[in-house]
């Protein structure tokens, strides 16, 4: 089983839907990947911030320090590029398709 750790901003002035986004995601997933809120044990190779905003506060270090790579979800951006609202699950599986994490996920 690999796993992607999840962490959400505060939450306070979100221009999307995070939990939509990350349900989406969760259904496109292949069985053999978890999402999860918590730290495991083993530091995951992957995390997804989802950030309710363009701010993206939840961007530090000592978030970073929990995975090996981040997806950064920043309102209507990911990785600071601008994505439709409808179509930040399918970037963000196209950018985990892309190597950062698993070849063999499909959308």
């Amino acid at each position: 089983m690999k796993t992607i750790i999840i962490k959400y901003c505060g939450g306070c002035n979100p221009v999307i839907n995070r939990s939509q986004i990350v349900n989406e995601l969760k259904q496109s997933l292949p069985a053999d990947i978890s999402l999860v809120n918590d730290q495991t044990p083993k530091k995951p190779e992957l995390g997804i911030m989802m950030c309710g905003c363009s701010s993206a506060c939840l961007d530090r270090e000592e978030i970073r320090r929990l995975a090996h790579e981040w997806i950064v979800v920043g309102g209507s951006y990911v990785d600071l590029f601008p994505v439709n609202p409808d179509q930040i699950s399918l970037r963000i599986i196209q950018i985990i398709r892309e190597g950062r994490f698993d070849e063999n996920i499909n959308p």
